[in-house]
């Protein structure tokens, strides 16, 4: 299993590939459901006069569910963000070695919120702790993303990690940024104020 065909068809990262995507899919869905229930209200509150009492709480709880879920896709698809001064002309050895160091501190990182983030799911279920807000939602709805989303993130990065040798680091081009003199340049002209 030296070669890259055979680690990029390994079931197992597939898998790992697929939760991700999936749950990229569903935070899309929760962003559609968001500006539907936000429209509702909006609708409801200013040309009905009857604003709801649901809308907030069940809108900001998707938006954590989201944005938790949605790690491990932007880490799949290489959207982190990364300062890449130093990367953009740094060899190739370098940038597989600072690749995997940073892989292995998102692994880590996840792992020690996942354990922490556990404690404080488990403390909110056994004492019933409820979000002060209109509906008291149960504390744990809202906290149980934080568990998940780190955990998706661990396994995506352990999945980078394995694939890192076999895929190569990112690279980074010049022409994948922008050249703000350039943009600059394109805009039209600004008006003269009038006296």
């Amino acid at each position: 299993m030296s070669n890259p065909g055979a680690i990029e068809s390994s079931g197992m990262l597939r898998y790992v590939d697929r939760i991700a995507d999936m749950c990229g899919k569903i935070g899309v869905l929760m962003l559609i459901f968001i500006t539907a229930v936000l429209s509702y209200e909006a609708v409801a509150r200013y040309f009905f006069h009857a604003p709801t009492q649901w809308t907030q709480d069940i809108s900001v709880t998707l938006q954590v569910w989201f944005t938790y879920l949605g790690m491990a896709l932007v880490l799949k698809d290489g959207k982190m963000i990364r300062i890449t001064a130093v990367l953009g002309v740094a060899p190739l050895w370098l940038r597989y070695i600072l690749e995997a160091v940073a892989l292995v501190v998102i692994l880590l990182f996840s792992l020690v919120a996942v354990v922490k983030g556990w404690d404080v799911v488990a403390d909110s279920i056994r004492l019933g702790r409820r979000q002060p807000t209109m509906l008291a939602l149960p504390n744990w709805i809202a906290e149980l993303p934080v568990v998940l989303g780190f955990a998706l993130l661990m396994l995506q990065a352990a999945a980078e990690l394995i694939r890192l040798p076999f895929r190569g680091p990112p690279s980074f081009l010049p022409d994948g940024e922008v050249d703000l003199s350039k943009a600059q340049s394109s805009l039209p002209p600004k008006e003269e104020a009038r006296p």
